[in-house]
């Protein structure tokens, strides 16, 4: 039996396995990316980000992968098994209750809005029994896009329980945002040219359209134009709190480039929806910001989309949104009007009313819609999919976040950060409840999980509040641990 001088030679001769699989993996992992752009295949794709999305979830802590997950959802991969943003959430999912488990720690995954949730659950497991024939397997992918986003809800509510975790997250997610703003540019300047074929689609150009209304990776200008809304106003308010040169720059690129996507989706509904919002924040933004320099910021605002506007339709890279204004009728191959649309699923949503048709809407051919089959209001299509039991669950939802996020203001917060913080969200719920009239986020097959995680993140940023509030003055954080003040 060696003793213990035989068994350190030993284990000083044996090769370091984590040195060799420093040098391996990065090597195997740059050939395959090379692969990927020399020859695009999406099997090669699929490795790739399959191994990504495994490990992030599993060497990562599970509070510091939600927030690499706010990042790369917005890239998501078809794999074999579901789409990456589904296999990292129910392997991240896994990882944090197997952790709770182990540690002997209560799993407590409780929050003030469950009671609609599951009205909302309820409705499209049940919505499932009046799916047409042939349609199942479509309408599974609605209803996992739909479980993906409440797992991503429960996540973030569960373990963003300080300060310094909110900030993570909303840098994390301005990563992501600068990214998506990237590969909008690159589609304005390069319509129809495909970034990355199998993984970063971009929207074809009609041949008959000299400008493409930017989709980037959501490939859905309506969805994109509403998410460059929510980091206007989050990246004003960073903006605002951070004390870094180098953080103010990179938070002051993040507005330029969102103010340029912005013009460039030329959506009418979303600017209607921004110009309401931006009212509210004046309104709800007394006593908790800068009365005087709110006011300038919400002019600045205005001014830079005008101007913004100006400088790209007069180039030529972007529709004029003021033109489109004034055009009656949508053009997509034959003029349609929205109203009878809106009238015609309506109708048909009454073959079904409760419970609704399931969770995609599939309409019959030679049924008068507009692209992709949808309404363009996501309560009319939320009463077509899950009925009325899913719409009251939907609506009572957004009723509850307000209410939320109102009681949240009005009683206040050591860390004034915060307060600031869940007006900006609560503004941002008014955008939404006013976009969605014209807009179906559903529809998106990455973006319903973006807008669970701003409805998780009200709600996160409610917990921390209450818990620093019972907290004694020593042990307050800030919000950013040393930037945010």
């Amino acid at each position: 039996m060696p003793n213990a001088t035989s068994l350190e030679r030993i284990k000083r001769r044996a090769p370091n396995l984590l040195t060799v699989l420093k040098v391996v993996l990065p090597v195997t992992l740059g050939y395959l990316l090379g692969a990927a752009i020399v020859n695009p295949y999406h099997r090669t794709i699929e490795i790739l980000v399959g191994f990504f999305i495994a490990a992030a979830a599993f060497l990562i802590k599970p509070s510091r992968a939600i927030a690499v997950f706010i990042v790369i959802f917005l890239f998501p991969a078809h794999l074999s098994i579901g789409t990456s943003n589904t296999v990292f959430i129910l392997i991240l999912l896994a990882t944090w209750i197997a952790q709770q488990v182990l540690s002997k720690s209560k799993i407590s995954v409780r929050t003030p809005l469950d009671v609609p949730i599951l009205a909302m659950a309820v409705a499209y497991f049940l919505s499932l029994l009046n799916v047409q024939h042939g349609l199942y397997a479509v309408n599974f992918r609605g209803l996992s896009v739909f479980l993906t986003s409440l797992a991503v809800y429960y996540l973030v509510v569960n373990l963003t329980l300080d300060a310094a975790a909110i900030r993570r997250l909303l840098w994390a997610g301005a990563i992501g945002a600068i990214i998506m703003a990237g590969i909008g540019l690159y589609e304005i300047f390069n319509p129809g040219r495909q970034l990355l074929p199998y993984f970063l689609i971009m929207r074809e150009a009609p041949s008959d359209v000299p400008v493409v209304r930017a989709g980037s990776g959501f490939r859905n200008a309506s969805v994109l134009s509403q998410y460059c809304l929510f980091y206007i106003l989050t990246g004003a308010f960073m903006f605002t709190r951070e004390s870094s040169r180098f953080l103010r720059t990179v938070i002051a690129l993040l507005l330029a480039a969102s103010f340029i996507i912005f013009v460039s989706t030329a959506m009418r509904g979303a600017l209607i929806a921004g110009f309401g919002g931006l009212a509210f924040l004046l309104w709800r933004g007394r006593g908790v910001f800068d009365t005087k320099k709110l006011a300038l910021g919400v002019v600045a605002c205005i001014v830079i989309f005008l101007v913004a506007h100006q400088v790209l339709t007069t180039a030529g890279f972007v529709p004029n949104i003021w033109e489109r204004f004034f055009e009656l009728q949508q053009k997509t191959g034959s003029h349609i009007d929205r109203a009878a649309v809106m009238r015609e699923v309506f109708d048909k949503s009454m073959e079904h009313p409760l419970i609704g048709h399931g969770p995609v809407i599939s309409l019959p051919r030679g049924f008068v819609t507009l692209r992709s089959n949808n309404p363009h209001c996501q309560y009319l299509l939320y009463l077509y999919t899950i009925g009325i039991l899913g719409l009251a669950g939907f609506v009572w939802l957004l009723v509850g976040l307000f209410r939320l996020s109102s009681r949240g203001i009005r009683l206040g917060s050591p860390n004034k950060s915060l307060v600031g913080l869940m007006v900006i969200l609560q503004t941002f719920l008014v955008i939404f409840v006013l976009h969605e009239t014209v807009d179906d986020y559903s529809s998106s097959f990455n973006y319903p999980l973006f807008i669970w995680y701003t409805f998780a993140l009200i709600v996160a940023t409610r917990n921390v509040m209450l818990k620093e509030a019972s907290l004694p003055a020593a042990k307050r954080e800030t919000i950013s641990s040393g930037s945010f003040t």
